[in-house]
């Protein structure tokens, strides 16, 4: 294994639609099996209704631009994430994931490669 580089990954990464306005893709991921971390970019634009997600897996976002809030389901917590802040979402959370214009972010979790 050696040092790789995606160049201008936040912008070039062909995503994945989720549907309500949400798109995904895995950037790289590194090991196998329970010990596998998968990291890439997430996109939010404004929509009807939000995009909701049940976590299988511990995950981290740093937001790269934009606005994206979150609500957790369950306790209905809400948080709203700008450009350069970090979030932690734990594994077994259901996320209801929006935006009021449109949010990208950078995820790490542990899960392996396109796991979703």
């Amino acid at each position: 294994m050696t040092l790789e580089v995606v160049k201008n990954a936040a912008q070039n990464t062909k995503l994945t639609e989720l549907g309500n306005g949400s798109a995904i893709d895995d950037v790289y991921s590194i090991g196998e099996g329970p010990s596998s971390i998968s990291g890439g970019i997430f996109t939010v634009n404004k929509a009807d209704a939000p995009f909701v997600y049940k976590y299988k897996y511990d995950e981290l976002k740093i937001i790269l631009e934009g606005t994206i809030s979150l609500k957790d389901t369950a306790t209905g917590v809400e948080i709203t994430g700008q450009t350069g802040d970090v979030i932690k979402i734990p594994k077994g959370t259901e996320v209801s994931f929006s935006s009021p214009d449109f949010g990208r972010a950078f995820y790490v979790g542990q899960r392996a490669l396109r796991d979703f």
